[in-house]
């Protein structure tokens, strides 16, 4: 069953992360696109997929966002638990849900303020960058000890 990837659709805007598991089940450097560990991490809770076109929403505890999620007319009640409620709903609903959940946003500059900051860079830069090597006329180095031999 395919299911949304939330990198694709949203990840331009939003912080895309993975779940608990997903180091767990393939391993602490992978760099594996499974879309369906994928989740939106909120202030309040997060997003994940649920199917083709359907999202979750969880919350992090009992309280008014928990209560405007479940009374939403769209968004179907999954777990009510003491920890927080889980709802599903439309993908197309997705702005509804975020303004309640308040994703967390990537940074993003204007052309301008990327042009300022590499002029910035650019100039602070070249104090900090490597030199270019330098061959040394030795044939390579040689211990104390092997000199006092010989």
């Amino acid at each position: 069953m395919e299911c949304v990837n939330l990198r694709e659709r949203f990840g331009r805007r939003y912080r895309i992360a993975y779940e608990e598991s997903y180091h767990v089940q393939y391993g602490p450097h992978a760099r594996v696109e499974d879309p369906w560990l994928q989740i939106i991490p909120c202030q309040r809770g997060h997003i994940y997929p649920w199917g083709s076109s359907t999202l979750a929403a969880s919350t992090n505890g009992r309280g008014p966002t928990a209560r405007k999620l479940a009374a939403l007319p769209f968004a179907t009640v999954h777990q009510d638990g003491d920890d927080g409620v889980t709802v599903l709903f439309p993908m197309e609903r997705f702005p509804e849900v975020a303004e309640l959940m308040h994703p967390k946003r990537r940074r993003q500059m204007t052309e301008e303020q990327r042009q300022a900051a590499a002029k910035r860079l650019a100039v602070v830069g070249t104090k900090f960058r490597f030199r270019p090597g330098v061959q040394s006329d030795s044939e390579g180095q040689t211990s104390v000890a092997a000199a006092e031999t010989v």
